[in-house]
């Protein structure tokens, strides 16, 4: 088992094992909100884990979060690999 945890977000329930969600962030990047709501999944018994696709950058604009959604739409590749390594991560977490 790999312990190398992708760019992202991880909140474990108290047990530290449960059930794993896999919480893709909205084109306003892995904010305070997303990240609320992982804490939320993991009281709930979720291992919850949120990749940051947009590697620490955080949009509170439209026009914002238009831009980063841009660039990942330009490096989809790159994004659905990320996506994929959260995936496997979160497996052998759960």
């Amino acid at each position: 088992m790999s312990n190398n945890q992708p760019d992202g977000y991880l909140a474990l329930p108290p047990a530290g094992t449960g059930p794993g969600v896999l919480v893709l962030h909205a084109w306003w990047g892995l904010n305070d909100t997303l990240k609320a709501f992982c804490a939320r999944l993991a009281e709930a018994g979720f291992v919850a884990f949120a990749p940051d696709l947009y590697h620490g950058k955080v949009a509170d604009t439209i026009p914002g979060a238009e831009a980063l959604g841009q660039a990942l739409d330009a490096n989809h590749l790159q994004a659905e690999a990320e996506i994929a390594a959260a995936a496997l991560f979160l497996n052998e977490r759960a």
